[in-house]
């Protein structure tokens, strides 16, 4: 009988400064992939920029991006960690009709008003720990592909369009996953917007904000083409 041979990863860069980040992620965003990768790529950046800019992340790393299905979306390696996984899910809007029906016995909806009678933060709240929950059970393939891997974190994407208080929806969303019977994540993290929940199941949980100083290979290409007189950008 043939084995089946291993594939290769996605991407895989050892970065040692500030400088060889940026240049990591300008080639993570540049590298051939399809549209899955890239949204976990986006997310992987956006993720990473936060930790470096309040200090949660120290260099040198190794970071590889896996194919769909041969473990986490993403493995770092860290020398105070080791090797631990990252694994990167949505939790959409797309999503808040199902929840909703769900809540009324999936009683069919007419009426766009009854989406209404909940606050956001709650809405968010309870698809964060159905993609948790759900995600429970796929951790044990993310340890059989990558034994070697130490822990895992998970970092969920709210793709919401309304503005939400930030201490009220990580109080809920702290409140939803720690309803849940079993959780094996090192770190749950939720990404919305510019805000970073960090660490939401564990003691260590922070709001923390994006840098707004955009890196000059995240520019459009149209503004690097000339540098204004003046030698800032508008």
């Amino acid at each position: 009988m043939r084995l089946k041979r291993a594939r290769s990863p996605l991407f895989y860069r050892t970065v040692y400064d500030q400088q060889a980040l940026d240049d990591c992620f300008h080639d993570l965003i540049h590298t051939r992939m399809n549209d899955q990768d890239k949204i976990e790529v986006g997310c992987l950046i956006q993720y990473f920029m936060i930790l470096k800019t309040h200090g949660l992340i120290d260099l040198p790393i190794d970071i590889t991006k896996h194919r769909q299905g041969e473990g986490p979306d993403f493995t770092i390696c860290s020398g105070d960690v080791g090797l631990f996984g990252v694994e990167m899910t949505k939790v959409t809007t797309q999503d808040y009709q199902v929840w909703l029906k769900r809540r009324m016995n999936y009683r069919p909806i007419r009426d766009m008003n009854e989406f209404m009678h909940h606050r956001p933060e709650e809405r968010v709240a309870s698809l964060a720990g159905l993609r948790v929950l759900r995600k429970n059970y796929k951790i044990e393939n993310y340890y059989a592909s990558v034994p070697e891997m130490s822990a895992c974190d998970l970092v969920l994407e709210e793709d919401g369009d309304t503005a939400m208080n930030e201490d009220a929806l990580m109080a809920k969303v702290q409140a939803e996953i720690g309803r849940l019977r079993n959780q094996r994540y090192r770190y749950i993290s939720m990404l919305s917007g510019s805000v970073l929940y960090y660490a939401i199941n564990t003691p260590e949980a922070q709001v923390l904000y994006a840098p707004e100083i955009r890196p000059l290979w995240l520019k459009p290409a149209r503004q690097m083409l000339a540098t204004p007189p003046t030698g800032s950008w508008h």
